[in-house]
């Protein structure tokens, strides 16, 4: 048998913080899930993105309780923890228009787990012919996407969607989005009928992905091809008696040859301080904020 040695890999199966703490008991601890790439925290148990993923989307599904056994787990963490791994990769599908996944945990540190002492269930998402030469051979990981923007994509699927969340049949998906340009450095409102600023939004359409939704309602909107950067959060917002949740990204724009019959009458361009003015709602303004800090613009609000 012939052998590939692969110990740059390593880095890969390596665990722990600096001060020797668990990252799997640490992350869900911090104030700021989109920092630490976590997407869900449910009662038992959370989702969170694969620092060094072996593939784009890859997730890890992993209990609160620091065990290191199947057999450890409370019944209702293993009932919750498989609910979850149904709900991401329905999310991961639709995201990521995936063929297949690769599920399964590693348990102890023979069998390759590099936080042996608290268990975790990998999620990879793969495609057909996605594994080459290039990860063995040529000590490259292809990644065709940013993992926050993977994130992103994949935080608004899970916010939108009811799983996990007490029912709410009434609640109509939406998605938009914190439009930014870089080339003129301002950000992008738009002005609704009744006068108020505010940002892009829309239905999410069926089988439609909620990154998607933003993309599309930019363009739309405001004549602008759109590439989604980051995340910034939700809202729920009343509107003809009906309530909506939001899903909203953080979008680099670019103009296209319609803008110029939006610029002006429905559309308009604003730096920071000035956005912050006169958006008219107090959510626009935390998300606004929130892009600033994340785009590194300035100071906003903490995620």
């Amino acid at each position: 048998m012939e052998r590939l040695w692969t110990p740059w890999r390593m880095r890969y199966v390596g665990g722990g913080t600096s001060d020797g703490a668990c990252i799997f008991c640490a992350k869900p601890a911090s104030a700021d899930d989109v920092a630490q790439l976590i997407v869900y925290q449910g009662s038992h148990a959370f989702v969170i993105m694969n620092l060094y993923p072996y593939n784009t989307g890859h997730l890890m599904v992993v209990p609160f309780a620091h065990v290191d056994d199947l057999s450890r787990l409370t019944l209702e963490a293993r009932d919750e923890m498989m609910e979850l791994l149904a709900w991401v990769t329905t999310a991961q599908r639709r995201v990521l228009q995936c063929a297949g996944f690769n599920i399964g945990l590693n348990l102890g540190r023979v069998a390759g787990a590099g936080v042996a002492d608290h268990l975790h269930v990998h999620v990879v998402p793969r495609w057909e012919g996605d594994a080459n030469f290039m990860p063995i051979l040529a000590n490259t990981m292809v990644l065709p996407e940013l993992i926050p923007v993977t994130y992103a994509k994949l935080r608004a699927e899970l916010e939108l969607s009811q799983l996990g969340k007490p029912a709410e049949p009434t609640l109509i998906p939406q998605a938009g989005a914190v439009v930014y340009l870089p080339a003129e450095g301002k950000f992008v409102l738009r002005r609704a009928r009744d006068g108020q600023f505010v940002l892009p939004k829309g239905h999410v359409e069926p089988g439609e992905a909620a990154w998607q939704t933003a993309v599309r309602e930019i363009d739309e909107e405001m004549g602008l091809r759109a590439e989604i950067v980051d995340w910034a959060g939700t809202g729920q917002l009343s509107f003809k008696g009906s309530e909506r949740l939001v899903a909203y990204f953080i979008a680099h724009g670019e103009p296209s040859p319609q803008f110029v019959d939006h610029l002006g009458v429905d559309t308009f361009l604003f730096d920071a301080a000035e956005a912050l003015t006169v958006l008219s709602f107090d959510n626009d303004r935390a998300l606004l904020q929130r892009a600033i800090q994340r785009l590194g613009l300035g100071s906003g609000t903490s995620a």
